[in-house]
């Protein structure tokens, strides 16, 4: 089969991981184009990286045709406008996460996705860890019961003022849509979401306690209510130095049986907590493995998930990753913040 053409929108520092996994599914996809608004990064990008074709605006690139999919990796307000341009044109879009700054934006995406038949995947790439992937095998045998009835999903990391210097859209409402719920959360988000399925209700507080120099949130704490009837407790912070749990959850199934998980690195994921009886004696091993595991086969997770948008694209299936995942996690995001402005809860 030939292969899928793609586009990547937005040169900074995630495109690169978005190229390297191209580079790496070479018989499968082929890396065709890119656009920015700064046209020298977008020139220098494809130098990098052999991309024929630059342009200054995602609509030069779209308009100039020959692609199938697009991988938007712009800053997050700055998502919905490429994916529905590609939508009319009958190009399927991946994006980074958060899909949306917000859910009338996502309704947008996905209504034009539906309205042209084109697929729509949010990066959510730590899905494809081999502990992440062990708990939801887990759950899916019944291993912790019949349903999840308490989740936690918790960010605890360090962002410092250079961090925010590295680039001019960070730190702000209007170019970042958010703090560590906007940004560094959706991971652990789509993970609770995940394992414990959509939820109805949501309670929460946000606030700038320690970073003056910034607009937007750097804590957050928020409890769920799921339509299982479960309970979750979301936390995110960018104020702990140094990082404890980079992305993680615990969840307790409804037979006592506990599971957690919890990344530390960019691409590592360990079970450190498993007390589902009769797995003892794989406890180790699978530890073991989890430490040793720097990519597998492929050079990063990123890679997992695209490979998993070209199959979904060659047979007619919707990726493992949709559009409406993502979401569910914009709802959870948007949710915590109109709780925190009225100090009521959210149905969602």
């Amino acid at each position: 089969m030939s292969r899928i053409r793609f586009g990547i929108i937005g040169t900074g520092g995630i495109a690169r991981h978005h190229a390297v996994a191209l580079q790496a599914l070479a018989a499968d996809a082929e890396l065709v184009a890119c656009a920015d608004i700064q046209l020298d990064r977008a020139r220098e990008f494809a130098a990098t990286f052999g991309i024929p074709r630059v342009y200054d605006s995602a609509r030069a690139m779209l308009d100039a045709g020959n692609l199938d999919v697009i991988c938007v990796c712009t800053p997050h307000p700055q998502h919905a406008e490429p994916l529905i341009l590609a939508a009319e044109r009958g190009i399927h879009g991946v994006v980074e996460k958060p899909f949306t700054t917000t859910v009338a934006d996502a309704d947008r995406v996905l209504e034009a996705a539906a309205r042209y038949g084109t697929k729509i995947s949010v990066i959510s790439q730590r899905r494809w860890l081999p502990a992440a992937q062990r708990i939801r095998a887990a759950i899916d045998a019944g291993k912790l019961g019949s349903r999840i009835i308490l989740g936690e999903s918790y960010c605890e990391m360090w962002r410092g003022p250079e961090y925010y210097a590295r680039d001019a859209w960070r730190g702000r409402w209007d170019t970042e849509g958010g703090g560590v719920l906007m940004n560094q959360s959706p991971h652990n988000i789509d993970f609770l979401l995940y394992y414990m399925g959509p939820a109805e209700e949501i309670f929460g507080y946000w606030a700038n306690l320690n970073h003056p120099y910034v607009e937007i949130e750097d804590n957050a704490v928020a409890v769920i209510r799921f339509k299982s009837g479960g309970l979750g407790i979301l936390k995110g912070t960018v104020s702990m130095n140094p990082p404890r749990r980079i992305h993680g959850v615990t969840l307790v199934g409804d037979n006592g049986a506990t599971v957690s998980l919890d990344c530390w690195e960019f691409a590592t994921g360990q079970n450190d907590i498993w007390t589902i009886p009769g797995d003892e004696p794989y406890l180790e091993q699978w530890r073991k493995q989890d430490r040793e595991y720097g990519t597998g086969e492929l050079p990063n997770l990123h890679a997992y998930q695209l490979r998993d948008v070209i199959e979904a694209i060659r047979t007619g299936r919707e990726p493992a990753v949709t559009g409406e995942d993502g979401r569910r996690v914009v709802a959870i995001i948007q949710g915590v913040y109109e709780s925190g402005r009225s100090g009521r809860p959210v149905r969602l």
